[in-house]
């Protein structure tokens, strides 16, 4: 059975994923950190929580600008 993996490890992943599918693009050090801290928002996420869809969604569209 495989381990559970921490929010850090699934949020590294989720960042694999949005840079895939960035191609090209190439991040500054600066938005690549913050794409980590967005994507450590989103996998944290709880529906009561004050972090929605729409605000990862913006925030991410911002980065990848």
């Amino acid at each position: 059975m495989e381990p559970q993996k921490s929010e850090a490890e699934v949020a590294l992943e989720l960042m694999r994923l949005v840079l895939e599918q960035a191609g090209s693009r190439r991040l500054t050090p600066t938005r690549t950190l913050a794409l980590y801290h967005l994507c450590k928002e989103a996998v944290a996420y709880h529906p009561e929580g004050p972090v929605t869809a729409d605000y990862l969604e913006e925030n991410l569209r911002k980065l990848l600008q």
